[in-house]
């Protein structure tokens, strides 16, 4: 059955530096972001030990940070994934993340992965899969208490194909360390967005839009692990997003019967600055993520 809206432009639906307020230009959105996400992760860099580009991967683009190694072996983890449809941004410029984080005691690993044209959408979830293997081998290895994924846009598309793969999660050495999940103005039905200018690098076939997407995946197998599932999106993301974060959410707790769900729609936020405050001190990533280590390890 045909998904496209006649009624909305979805070009504009799913363009989120659209829908902010801070600025007057969706351009000024997108190079008022990158800029502080440089900046930011740059002066990181210079005060927290940690190892870069650690290769996960035959290719390029899969390398990833690990930031806090001065931490206990046994530290909680969060492993972060970027956005920017699968074809812009980079890990370097998310290590700033790790900072406040760092100072509570918690390692951050953000993954790299190849973008497309250079590769498909399937094979970059094939990445994403090869470098959370990675993190819970590491996790294992070290003794971690838990480890915790997050992921912004595409990235919560990515971590939540992770989150759907059963027979990776039980054929994976480390993957019980697994606590929860932050998916973060995150895009789950991708049929729409195959009619879009995202599509033009994408390049993914429209049949292949359903199979690469969360919204029609299975996560029943979360609730013996007692997985927590954090959904938020943002006040000024487009309707769209709004709807699919609202949407996954009750596929997770009314079809999957998830009982450890939490969904949020952020006050004041845009796209970016919900991802932007993590670099500060008091930020609600940091405080949900700390609560979960609390109570739960």
């Amino acid at each position: 059955m045909a998904v496209i809206t006649e009624s909305i432009d979805l070009n504009r639906e799913y363009s989120p530096s659209m829908w902010s307020r801070r600025f007057s230009t969706a351009q000024e959105v997108m190079q008022h972001h990158v800029l502080f996400c440089n900046e930011a992760s740059e002066k990181m860099t210079n005060n927290i030990p940690h190892k870069l580009e650690i290769e996960y991967g035959s290719t390029p683009g899969q390398k990833l940070d690990i930031l806090g190694t001065d931490l206990p072996d046994n530290a909680p983890v969060l492993v972060y994934v970027h956005g920017g449809y699968w074809q812009h941004m980079s890990r370097e410029a998310y290590r700033y993340i790790a900072e406040p984080l760092h100072r509570c005691r918690i390692k951050t690993i953000v993954v790299g992965y190849d973008l497309c044209p250079i590769v498909t959408l399937p094979e970059i979830v094939d990445q994403i899969m090869n470098a959370a293997r990675f993190v819970f081998e590491y996790a294992e290895k070290m003794g971690s208490r838990g480890v915790y994924f997050a992921g912004h846009s595409a990235g919560a598309h990515l971590v939540a194909k992770v989150l759907s793969n059963s027979d990776f999660l039980d054929n994976t050495a480390g993957s019980h360390r697994l606590q929860g999940a932050f998916l973060i103005s995150g895009v789950y039905d991708l049929r729409e967005l195959v009619h879009t200018t995202v599509n033009e690098a994408v390049q993914l076939p429209p049949e292949w839009a359903a199979p690469l997407s969360p919204q029609f995946d299975c996560y029943t197998h979360l609730q013996m692990r007692k997985v927590r599932i954090y959904i938020l999106a943002a006040q000024h993301d487009s309707p769209t997003f709004k709807k699919q974060s609202r949407e996954f959410y009750e596929l997770l707790h009314n079809t999957c019967l998830m009982q450890n769900m939490y969904l949020e729609i952020k006050d004041d936020m845009d796209h970016f600055d919900i991802v932007e405050c993590f670099g500060k001190e008091d930020n609600y990533l940091k405080n949900l993520l700390l609560h979960d280590v609390r109570k739960h390890l």
